[in-house]
């Protein structure tokens, strides 16, 4: 038969040239049924995989040098020198680019608090923690109650402002989630009960990888960024890794709350600080 007249005949080994066998596997492949698996070309899965982008690291720290109060001289004013210090800071944070924040409400007041770094300032906040804490009057400084009605009141004018709250929770890493969250999307630093309670610190910022923290919730944290109001601690802005806040050095470790010196009502949220604090990671957060 001619060469235009040739048919393949089933059964039968017919030579067919290289080019010829190209082509026929060609022919082959295109006519496999629509049923058949496909098979992902390898090329192009190459290429997604190095086109894909990595993960987005996300910094923010609100420090400032000229913001921070130690307590010294007075070893119990940790919390006063800590709400003088967050204060100054959220003065001096500008925050035009905020979305509002989740789960939080707008003060009603305006911030009233103006930059001050005094000793006198830091006494009288600490006396006014103390008239309005949950504490039994015997224990020193005060407690997150009182520090919390603080930072509402010198900074938005009123105990019952709402900025801050006290927050507790069942395990470190939503302790340290909330603290990014917050600082993220208020601008505004964290308040940390350091020493299982008996210690105030703050926090000014993080280093998260992933999604922006002001908007986004899908990032794996790499640390913060911690400041102690005792001088002699010489913790000012160091930044600490999730797992040494976690796990370090106990004047640096972030540990569950185990005081027991609040067993008063708070006229605020009704609750009892040692019932609420007690075996939980506890900070004084912005909401707003």
């Amino acid at each position: 038969m001619s060469g235009g007249d040739r048919v393949l005949r089933i059964g039968h080994r017919i030579r067919v040239p290289a080019a010829g066998r190209i082509a026929l596997a060609v022919i082959i492949s295109l006519a496999l049924p629509s049923s058949g698996r496909a098979l992902a070309d390898p090329l192009a899965e190459a290429g997604a995989a190095e086109v894909a982008p990595p993960p987005q690291p996300w910094k923010l720290n609100l420090y400032d040098e000229s913001a921070v109060r130690f307590q010294n001289p007075d070893a119990e004013a940790c919390t006063a020198a800590a709400t003088e210090s967050m204060l100054n800071l959220a003065a001096l944070a500008s925050n035009p680019d905020m979305p509002p924040p989740r789960g939080g409400s707008l003060p009603s007041t305006s911030f009233t608090w103006t930059l001050d770094t005094s000793f006198d300032t830091e006494e009288n906040i600490l006396a006014f923690e103390r008239q309005n804490m949950t504490m039994v009057w015997t224990a020193q400084g005060s407690d997150p109650h009182g520090w919390r009605n603080a930072l509402n009141y010198f900074g938005w004018g009123s105990m019952k402002a709402g900025v801050y709250r006290d927050s507790s929770y069942d395990s470190f890493d939503a302790a340290i989630r909330a603290t990014v969250h917050s600082i993220a999307r208020t601008h505004k630093p964290v308040g940390i009960l350091g020493w299982a309670g008996g210690h105030a610190q703050y926090v000014t910022g993080y280093s998260v990888l992933g999604d922006d923290p002001r908007v986004g919730d899908h990032y794996t944290i790499l640390g913060v960024y911690l400041t102690d109001p005792l001088e002699g601690d010489r913790t000012t802005n160091v930044f600490l890794t999730y797992s040494t806040w976690e796990s370090g050095p106990g004047y640096l470790r972030f540990w569950p709350y185990w005081d027991e010196t609040s067993p008063y009502v708070d006229p605020i949220d009704g609750s009892v600080g040692d019932r609420e604090w007690r075996g939980k990671w506890v900070i004084v957060n912005p909401v707003s």
